[in-house]
């Protein structure tokens, strides 16, 4: 069991995470001068301060990832959108159909993983030839 962390001990976790200056980190934190510049390495030898880092880490890109798949889906759904002020071929709105899918698909699957489900998905996609060819 990992040791409970203090508030000072979460921030400078947090900083080190945006920083990656050990340092300049346990400055942010609220550590003194003079605890910064000898005790700071220490700190990230800690195991339960590398744990948090890793723990907010992973939050971190998981967030990230998340962010970057609904923008990409915004802009998935406008070109398909038929108002939309893009001129797209049937071939470019058929990908992007595809990748909403996927998108939708991998939503699922990350919502059953929180849940504990144990879910399959398959989908399947066959090429469709262009009316132009």
């Amino acid at each position: 069991m990992s040791a409970q962390l203090t508030a000072k001990q979460i921030d400078f976790c947090k900083s080190y995470l945006l920083l990656r200056d050990a340092k300049a980190a346990a400055l942010e934190a609220g550590y003194s001068e003079l605890y910064a510049s000898k005790k700071a390495f220490a700190l990230l030898k800690q195991e339960s301060i590398s744990q948090k880092i890793a723990e907010l880490e992973s939050e971190y890109f998981q967030n990230s990832f998340a962010k970057l798949a609904y923008d990409s889906m915004n802009v998935l759904k406008s070109l398909i959108d038929p108002e939309s002020d893009f001129l797209v071929e049937d071939r470019t709105k058929l990908a992007a159909i595809k990748e909403i899918f996927k998108y939708h698909r991998l939503e699922q699957k990350l919502n059953a993983v929180e849940k504990n489900e144990d879910t399959q998905f398959n989908i399947v996609f066959n090429e469709v030839s262009s009316r132009d060819s």
